[in-house]
């Protein structure tokens, strides 16, 4: 049976997009070959996390709607502790904490395939066998090991790989890779915070990917 996974804490929910970082990167990456690769990614991390907030800001608006909760008695705590005694809405949280991060997970690989295939001058994919050694040969060991050829992404790629090919059950391959996500029962349990914290570990590896190669445009 599956298992539904959430977090109570509507704060869990809070917007983690930070406009200001954006604006860095994208002024950085204008002298860079990478410029039209950065504004697709940040499409696909804006919308995930507009995705993310929504939950929450539903319920704000609610009460925003009912005139305000000191007209009624209710913090927005309460009226969300309200909202999780529906079971649509927990299973709403569910998928939504689960989807932003593979939204967040996806979008970064597709950066780095592009990035990648664009320096090489090849159409690579990230199944392709000699992937990992292609990073490595066009960015360097160390930068490599820092954006890509490390435990921690490889296991958002698993994680991503059994939540979407797998029914969110837990392969032998996830199970080898440290750290381990929580896993009961065979299922891979993805929470509102696991989502804020790939995001929060993906930012800087976003900068030194973009900034690693000195050719530029």
């Amino acid at each position: 049976m599956k298992q539904v996974f959430i977090e109570s804490d509507i704060s869990s929910f809070e917007d983690f997009h930070d406009g200001e970082w954006f604006e860095k990167l994208f002024e950085a990456s204008e002298q860079t070959l990478f410029h039209q690769h950065i504004e697709e990614f940040a499409a696909h991390w804006w919308g995930a996390s507009r995705a993310f907030t929504l939950p929450r800001l539903l319920v704000i608006s609610v009460g925003d709607a009912a005139g305000g909760y000191e007209l009624h008695g209710k913090t927005n705590e309460q009226l969300w502790s309200e909202y999780l005694q529906i079971k649509a809405f927990k299973g709403a949280l569910w998928k939504t904490a689960e989807s932003t991060y593979c939204s967040i997970y996806y979008a970064y690989e597709n950066l780095v395939v592009n990035i990648i295939s664009q320096l090489s001058n090849k159409y690579l994919r990230v199944t392709d066998r000699n992937f990992n050694s292609m990073v490595s040969e066009i960015l360097g060991a160390s930068t490599a090991g820092k954006v890509w050829n490390n435990s921690k992404i490889s296991a958002a790629k698993e994680i991503r790989n059994c939540l979407v090919h797998n029914g969110g059950k837990a392969t032998p391959a996830l199970k080898r890779i440290r750290p381990t996500p929580l896993i009961e029962n065979e299922n891979v349990l993805i929470s509102a915070s696991d989502a804020r914290k790939l995001h929060a570990y993906l930012k800087p590896k976003v900068v030194a990917l973009i900034t690693s190669n000195e050719r530029k445009s």
